[in-house]
């Protein structure tokens, strides 16, 4: 039996460059990534025009560095509201600015900051367009979120969501409810006399 080496120097000699590259990492308990800020949010409107919008931004527990500031329907180059809000709001340690067709919420400082695993509401804006409206321009909800203060970092993107109305949620329950009642109906047998 010959060995490899005099048939396929040159599939031996890749086979042991891979071999090389990917031991030390099996050797060494290496740390995973950090994962940064990892933001969330929701929003609620109502009102009959002017419109008010609360919001709550999140960051998860997982996260490894505080979230000091939001640009809220915005990324670079492109501002995502169907219009620009009259009038925004933040909570205490919070500064509100409108820009365009999008807000900057940022904390005053890092004491303020939102850190893992914690949800700060208090973050809201009124405008001319109804929730219908916002819910069907698209990306309306696209936002940035920084470590610290704006471009304090490389920002991370997330998607603001719609918090799903009590109305809509207490219907699905009573017709998983009613579906429930009418299995246990057909479930059980006739008596006859």
């Amino acid at each position: 039996m010959k060995l490899l080496l005099f048939y396929r120097p040159a599939r031996l000699r890749h086979a042991l460059t891979i071999a090389c590259c990917l031991l030390p990492g099996l050797l060494v308990d290496t740390p995973a990534h950090a994962q940064g800020d990892i933001p969330s949010g929701t929003i609620s409107g109502s009102g009959a025009g002017p419109y008010s919008y609360t919001l709550a931004f999140s960051d998860a527990a997982g996260a490894t560095a505080p979230i000091g500031s939001v640009w809220y329907a915005w990324v670079p180059g492109s501002f995502y509201l169907p219009g620009s809000p009259t009038s925004a709001s933040a909570p205490a340690g919070w500064t509100a600015s409108i820009v365009n067709h999008s807000i900057q919420f940022v904390a005053s400082s890092s004491a303020d900051d939102i850190t893992a695993g914690e949800t700060l509401t208090g973050f809201g804006y009124q405008a001319a367009f109804s929730p219908t409206t916002l819910s069907t321009t698209a990306n309306s909800g696209v936002s940035v979120a920084y470590s610290g203060g704006l471009f304090s970092d490389g920002g991370s993107t997330f998607t603001v969501a719609p918090t799903p109305e009590p109305s809509a949620a207490l219907l699905g329950l009573t017709g998983i409810a009613a579906l429930g009642l009418v299995r246990r109906y057909r479930a059980k047998p006739a008596c006859h006399q």
